[in-house]
């Protein structure tokens, strides 16, 4: 992909797959992560959502939402964005594997509400906030990823998709979906 030499799948959804890169033209020593739409799955419509995601990607800027680092097209017509790599464990998995008592779960918690607060004040909402989504580093740093199913505030033509079991009642009744679907979503990670 470019400069960059994919050098292993990190993850996998509806829209494409996720590697760790690494920068193949010698000019610096950088790790990636990279997110490539399923050359297979490419339609006007996935176009359109991709390149919503870029946009809002590239205006977000807060340390705790995953920053883009680049975007760019394959020779082959199938885009991709270069993003910061984040290396840590799911939101679920970090408490867990700390036995995290009752005050560090809302420590993490608290950064996650200040990152999702940002992106409403930028007028996006994630729609796609579990688990998976938020991970947490050994400082207890958190990233908000993947805003693949990500909309503006007041899009009525945004796709309706959302990831079963972590839907607001909106999604599922395909409503409009704005800030209330996030808290809705931020309720059932408090209490997962």
């Amino acid at each position: 992909a470019g400069a960059y030499r994919l050098d292993e799948l990190i993850g996998s959804g509806g829209m494409g797959r996720v590697f760790r890169a690494s920068r193949a033209d010698g000019l610096i020593a950088q790790e990636v992560a990279i997110k490539l739409l399923r050359r297979e799955a490419l339609n006007p419509a996935l176009l359109r959502r991709f390149s919503l995601e870029r946009q809002v990607l590239a205006s977000l800027d807060h340390p705790g939402i995953a920053r883009l680092l680049d975007a760019a097209t394959l020779e082959d017509g199938t885009p991709y964005v270069v993003m910061e790599l984040v290396r840590g464990q799911s939101l679920l998995a970090w408490c867990d594997a700390r036995r995290a008592p009752l005050e560090a779960r809302l420590r993490v918690f608290l950064r996650v509400l200040d990152a999702v607060a940002h992106a409403h004040r930028s007028l996006v909402v994630h729609r796609d906030l579990k688990p998976g989504n938020v991970l947490v580093d050994a400082d207890g740093g958190i990233k908000l990823l993947d805003f693949g199913i990500a909309a503006l505030i007041g899009d009525d033509e945004a796709a309706r998709a959302s990831s079963p079991g972590w839907a607001s009642p909106e999604q599922l009744a395909g409503g409009d979906v704005g800030p209330a679907s996030d808290q809705y979503q931020l309720g059932l990670l408090l209490d997962a």
